[in-house]
């Protein structure tokens, strides 16, 4: 599990120690601030090292960046720490400073009662025409981070979840373009598989209980074998209408569920930016129930980034503010 996450010179100005440690036990934290404070870009760089996908990283300013994991059934803390660097130098007509190259500098460490262990250092350069060249080696923490699934749906409505293999592979998904139409064909071969529909029987009642909850406007969701799930208008026909025909709201409601209730792997980190967004009043409020109920059920540990306090009933101790870490400096 994620512990901490601690950030130096962020934009060359915040420092961030956020411990995501809830006081009950619980699974999902809520990172609070104003625009600019960078709740998103630390959900990018959470991204970004554990995809080993280091562009982020290199364009944002900041000076240390690191993440804690602890080992269930251990006192083992594992820490991984990226050090950014910029060579600048000043031409002759002008008092800009000139960027020659930018370093990250990337340790993975064991830390225990004897003290700190170095498991693997390595260091990654970028020149001026954007040539890179490596020292060392990363393959201790590519392994590490196989075993740390992610799965990311930010504010630019991009679902991202990381592949099953040492591979830096990303699938990137635009939510608008998601395709829900085979989602019913999906529990459809569930439901008629008796192995499958008993493995599956906790998601699919997760499901219907919450886009129940969202009590989408004039449709019933049916699931039934036959089809999968369908919705079907309350009008005098009963209607029965296709995924494409309900609101962007609707779907990404669905596709939220759907996803993290079916295809996102157990026990993955899961981190949504703004999830408010698309969302009125009646389903933030019922956000946090919804989805504290699929991290338990699915063993997920879940940050969130957002502006409304109403997606977690302004529960402030599940959540860090980072405006208040700020002022603490």
């Amino acid at each position: 599990m994620l512990t901490r996450i601690r950030i130096k010179s962020l934009f060359n100005v915040y420092d961030y120690d956020i411990d995501l440690v809830n006081g009950d036990k619980t699974t999902v934290k809520f990172i609070t601030a104003p625009n600019g404070f960078g709740k998103t870009t630390i959900l990018d760089f959470i991204n970004a090292s554990m995809h080993q996908s280091y562009n982020k990283l290199f364009q944002t300013p900041f000076q240390q960046f690191e993440l804690y994991y602890d080992e269930v059934g251990s006192e083992t803390i594992y820490k991984y720490s990226v050090t950014r660097i910029e060579e600048k130098s000043t031409a002759d007509d002008t008092d800009v400073p000139q960027v020659l190259s930018k370093m990250l500098n990337i340790k993975l460490q064991r830390i225990s009662d004897t003290g700190e262990t170095l498991i693997e250092q390595f260091s990654i350069k970028q020149t001026g025409d954007g040539s890179i060249t490596t020292e060392g080696s990363d393959d201790n923490i590519q392994m590490f981070f196989v075993a740390r699934t992610c799965f990311y749906l930010t504010d630019e409505r991009r679902l991202v979840q990381k592949k099953d293999s040492i591979s830096v592979d990303e699938e990137t998904l635009v939510i608008e373009d998601v395709p829900v139409s085979p989602y019913p064909k999906e529990l459809k071969e569930i439901l008629n598989s008796p192995e499958k529909s008993k493995k599956y029987e906790p998601q699919i009642q997760a499901f219907r209980d919450i886009i129940n909850r969202c009590d989408f406007a004039n449709k019933q969701l049916e699931i039934d074998r036959r089809f999968g799930f369908r919705f079907v208008s309350n009008d005098e026909l009963h209607t029965i209408l296709t995924l494409d025909q309900l609101s962007s709201g609707e779907k990404q409601m669905i596709i939220q569920a759907y996803e993290l209730l079916f295809r996102a792997q157990s026990g993955t980190l899961v981190m949504i930016d703004e999830p408010e967004l698309s969302l009125h009043m009646m389903w933030q409020i019922n956000y946090l129930k919804n989805l504290t109920e699929i991290a338990t059920l699915r063993g997920f540990q879940c940050i969130v980034a957002t502006h409304s306090p109403q997606i977690f009933n302004s529960l402030w101790s599940k959540s860090v503010d980072l405006f208040t870490l700020s002022s603490q400096e």
